[in-house]
This record gives C-alpha cells, structure tokens and sequence, in this order.
C-alpha cells in the first residue's frame, strides 16, 4: 500500500484511480497533479462517490519551487507519470528528490542506431539518482516494450528450448479520416515541413529527400536496412513492412540472448517527397546550418547540430497510423508476436496474439483499442509497484523483473493472449 501521485489527467488516469478505489490494499492515499488542476476535480469528485478522498494540486514541472511544497504535503510513495514525454526527465527528477518510487508507460529518446555503450533510453540516465535514492523506477510499461517483452520471455521459458528469432507485427485497426476511409495519404501534405533530417541531407539542396534507416537485430547486432526491405503479411492478411521501434533496443539491452528481432506494421508509402530549400537556404543565410562551433556560456555548440535538435524527426517516405493524430481507428486492432525457435529437437514457430475492438472500446472509453491495451497495461505495472513486487534500487524496463509476475497481472486487466502455432512472419 503507498501514497501516490499521478501526474497528468486522461482516460488512463480515470480507470487508474477507478481500479485503485476498488481495491483498498494498494493505496493509502491518491494525489492527482496536472498542468491544470479542473481536469482532475471530476476524478476527485468521482472517487469521492465511491469513499475514497483524493487531492488535486496544478502543476508546473519546469519550475521545482511551484511543486516541491505540494509534494511536500502529499509525501508520495510511489509517482506515476501520464504526462506528454517532454516531461519525463523533469517528473523522474522529482521522484528521485523525494524519494519515490517512479513508473511511465513509454521509452523517451531511444537511440535510431542503438550500440553497446548507448543508454536504452534518455531514462536510463537517471539510473545512479534512484540508485542512490534505494527506489525503483519502471520505463515503457506499456505495450510496447512492456508488454511485448514480458509475452516473449514467458515463452521462452515455458513453449521452447531456445528461442532464434521474434517477429512484432502491430496492426492498429482499418484507417479512417474524418469520417471516411483514408488508405492513402496527401503526398504534398507535408512538403512544407522542414525535419531535422533535411538539413543534413547532402541532396538537400536540390530538392531530394533523405533516405529513411530502418533499424532491426540480425545475429545479435543492430543492423540497418533500407525502407520497404522487407514486408510480411499479418495473421489476418493485412500486408506489413519492416520499420524502427523502441523495442528492437529493448531487446538488445535486455534479452540480447535472441539473435534475430524484426517490427513490421502497415504504411503508405509518400512517393516523391520535396524537400522544402527555400527554408533551408533562410537558415543557412543566417548562419544557423554552420557546423563551426560558438561558444553560449560555457559550451561550445555547432549550430547545424542546435537546430538539427529543435526540428522535429522526419517520417520520410511513410506514414505510421500508429502515429497519425488524425486517423481514426475501427474494426479490430492487434498486437501479434512471432517466435521461432527449438523445442523437442524441432524448430517450430509460435504466434502470441492479442486482440481487441476499436469500435467497442471507443464506445465505451473513448480511446481506440491499442490506447486502451496500453493504458491497462500501465494500471497493472502499478498494482505491482504498490505491492512491492517491483522493487529494486535503479532505472528499468519490465523486462528486468520476472516475466510471469507481470504476465499474471496482464490477465487480470483483461489483456489476453491467445496462443498456437503459426508460420513465420
């Protein structure tokens, strides 16, 4: 049982204190923390109805002296973050300074080309804080890496031998846009849009898009291909490709014993991409595309490399429904799992898939169906910290704590996982 915090207010945050009202032996006290307080007050007076007193307070992570009274007062034992990821280095700083434990649903700053002396993710650099603190702190306890990694370590110990390879499909559901269905997306929509990728893009200057890497583990090693490499079709027939994911790093962190791991989902391929040059040359006549370093107080930055860092990351020649904000989602979404490896001297493939349905779920909780999976994911990734059954000093993954301890609790929130043997992907 622990007082905790929760930072950020949204449909996850809404089920999370539901779930932790109906059972009284995870928290002692709940405290609920956004950039504006009214969004919580509704949670308040929800919990409230159901005999269980709940704290609102706003919240400015950016200025420590607007919250370090408040959470002065609430003494948290455990802080959860449902906040945006730009917010994520400043909500672990805060759990490290009080002394919380610390758990998020996402991995935030994965490197695109991830090697042995890189951190999983930006996270991982506040190993020594809760280290030092003697609190644990839980990253990506979501479907994805969370999730995913905890079905293919289950398997590895209970299906097989010894496991070769994994293949992740991910299949968000049919695709429509304002209310009609959008397979393809407007080549010109994003000629405009400058991305960090451009700038340094040699062909830049004429026009010429930059090639997307697309990142995978080939005997143990990260490796880069080309876009639309490799294609697949998923177990309902919907044709996939091969593109980066933070759980490809994941894996090579902490399950580097599988030698071989792919992500492929379905896009649409943006042909004839155009680089905007009118706006790189702006900023090259201004000095901002030098790569000679100036000195801003006591560092020495090359600007190329300070507004490479501002511009947003390039989708390049493909759009990814997961990510599109303006995509609505129907029909059934799933997250589907491919392993391959021996068992019984044989080499046989099995399919770990779970399922669920966009028009249903957003029916009744107004999100589409992956949301949903991820946020109940996240509610039991926080049952367990209440329990203490996620308990060392330091930065981790679910993947570092035994794989059926949290598969158990997937099931009690409903995540289900239907298994039998399949062809590779």
């Amino acid at each position: 049982m622990k007082r905790i915090l929760i930072l950020g207010c949204n449909e996850i945050t809404k089920r999370l204190v539901l779930a932790l009202c109906a059972d009284r032996s995870l928290a002692s006290g709940i405290a609920l923390a956004s950039e504006n307080r009214e969004d919580c007050d509704d949670l308040k007076d929800l919990a409230f109805r159901r005999g269980f007193r709940v704290t609102t307070s706003a919240i400015n992570l950016s200025n420590p002296e607007s919250w370090k009274m408040m959470v002065k007062i609430i003494a948290p034992e455990l802080i959860v973050n449902l906040m945006p990821a730009e917010h994520t280095q400043a909500a672990m700083d805060m759990a490290a300074e009080v002394g919380a434990d610390y758990i998020d649903g996402r991995l935030c700053g994965v490197p695109l080309m991830p090697m042995s002396t890189s951190l999983l993710s930006e996270q991982f650099k506040k190993f020594g804080s809760f280290q030092h603190a003697k609190k644990t702190a839980v990253c990506g306890c979501g479907l994805n890496p969370g999730v995913i990694t905890t079905i293919v370590r289950s398997a590895a110990e209970h299906d097989f031998f010894e496991v070769k390879s994994v293949d992740f499909c991910v299949i968000p559901g049919e695709t429509q846009g304002k209310g009609e269905k959008k397979e393809e997306t407007d080549v010109n929509e994003r000629v405009d849009v400058l991305y960090s990728e451009d700038i340094k893009n040699p062909n830049a200057g004429n026009g010429v898009s930059a090639a997307q890497p697309v990142i995978y583990i080939k005997e143990g090693k990260a490796t880069q291909t080309e876009e639309f490499s490799r294609s697949g079709k998923s177990s309902g027939g919907k044709l996939v490709y091969m593109t980066s994911n933070p759980v490809i790093t994941d894996f090579l962190k902490e399950i580097p014993e599988i030698k071989d791991v792919g992500y492929l989902e379905p896009v649409v391929r943006r042909e004839g991409r155009k680089v905007p040059t009118e706006k790189i040359e702006m900023l090259r006549s201004l000095g901002l595309l030098s790569d000679k370093p100036v000195r801003v107080g006591n560092v020495n930055v090359k600007p190329i490399d300070l507004v490479a860092e501002i511009l947003p990351k390039r989708m390049a020649e493909t759009v990814t429904p997961v990510e599109a904000k303006d995509i609505v989602y129907t029909g059934e979404a799933s997250y589907e799992i491919y392993v391959t490896g021996q068992k019984n001297g044989k080499v046989l493939t099995r399919l770990y898939k779970i399922t669920a349905d966009n028009d249903q779920i957003r029916d009744k909780y107004g999100v589409s169906a992956l949301e949903y999976l991820d946020g109940s994911a996240i509610i039991a990734g926080v049952k367990l910290m209440c329990l203490d059954k996620w308990s060392k000093p330091g930065v981790f993954t679910p993947a570092a704590f035994p794989a059926d301890v949290y598969y158990d609790a997937l099931k009690k929130e409903g995540i289900t996982v239907e298994e039998g043997e399949s062809q590779p992907l």
